[in-house]
């Protein structure tokens, strides 16, 4: 039986949690969330949650020992967000001490002092090296391309991930969106409708998003195309029209970068 609750203060204690389907660990998986994120509960089943993501509204079942609801009433404000592949949370301001978490790119942080060592204390009482963070209002100063070779190249492909630890088509286009400060919605078919400029075949260009049914990418060039695929269940670069030969035909292409 499901019981009823809200909570808008409830945030990701681990560094990659999955999202399922059903509230059950042999469910299929749809997504995850990332250490740090706001989650609001819808309800509760058991030891199980209904939640829905505060970032992008995308609902799901996760274990209720994943979550964490801030002990005062003042729950704390992310400020930032892990703008580095990845990076750890140590429990001293001291490279040397004992790590409590490694957390990938795209974790958020509520920051509060800055030490003389160029360590930032968490709201959790952790302390994470300060220039592997970005604010949350700030943009990555690398463009999409040069984070997507950087950081996923080469990534596994996992159905639901949002990390370079396990990567998505649709996970790896919402990421590299939300590095340039830009929300956009968790499945590709959803990405393809909220997004509104298309693009005409003879005006293809690099960091252009092509579509098909179910699946999605990143131009790096008028015929080459960057994209997590379950086909070699990674994230590769190859010509577009490889891909089209075993997709289809494309169904648009988009621009926002």
């Amino acid at each position: 039986m499901q019981t009823p609750t809200v909570d808008l203060a409830v945030h990701v204690n681990a560094p990659i949690v999955t999202v399922f389907a059903q509230p059950a660990a042999d469910a299929r998986c749809t997504s995850e969330a990332l250490y740090g994120e706001v989650i609001e509960v819808l309800a509760k089943q058991g030891d199980w949650l209904e939640i829905r993501q505060q970032r992008d509204g995308y609902k799901g079942f996760v274990e209720a020992r994943h979550l964490t609801k801030p002990d005062s009433s003042a729950s704390p404000v992310n400020s930032h967000w892990v703008s580095q592949r990845s990076t750890l949370l140590f429990q001293q301001a001291d490279l040397k001490s004992p790590l409590s978490h490694r957390i990938p790119f795209g974790s958020e942080l509520a920051l509060s002092d800055t030490t003389t060592h160029s360590f930032s204390k968490t709201a959790c009482g952790h302390y994470v090296w300060t220039a592997h963070c970005l604010p949350l209002s700030e943009s990555h100063p690398a463009n999409p391309l040069e984070l997507a070779s950087s950081l996923f190249l080469g990534s596994p492909y996992l159905w639901g991930g949002r990390s370079p630890a396990g990567i998505d088509c649709s996970g790896l286009v919402q990421a590299l969106a939300r590095s340039q400060g830009i929300t956009l919605p968790r499945d590709s078919g959803d990405q393809e409708v909220w997004l509104q400029t298309d693009v005409e075949a003879d005006d293809y260009r690099a960091m252009d998003l092509v579509f098909w049914p179910g699946h999605t990418g990143i131009l790096i060039s008028t015929d080459q195309i960057l994209h997590a695929t379950a086909h070699t269940l990674n994230c590769l670069i190859e010509p577009l029209d490889d891909v089209i030969s075993r997709a289809g035909p494309v169904s648009s292409v988009k621009r926002i970068f």
